[in-house]
């Protein structure tokens, strides 16, 4: 049977530094939307954190599936 190779410290530290970098860009991206969104339709501050919250939950996501790939090599 033939066994799983033990992830190195450089590709940890590369995947953690990924996994903020995601949660980081889906946060900027919802709040970017949300600006855009409360600007267009005039809403004062409704979308922007709403988009925020949902970029982070979005990056959370993004991270379980990337911790996910990392442990399957």
């Amino acid at each position: 049977m033939k066994q799983k190779k033990e992830p190195n410290a450089l590709q940890i530290a590369a995947t953690v530094s990924a996994m903020g970098f995601e949660i980081f860009a889906f946060i900027i991206i919802g709040a970017l939307g949300g600006n855009y969104l409360d600007v267009r339709f005039g809403t004062g501050h409704l979308w922007l954190p709403i988009c925020a919250v949902a970029g982070f939950f979005l990056g959370l996501f993004s991270c379980y599936y990337t911790l996910k790939s990392l442990m399957k090599e």
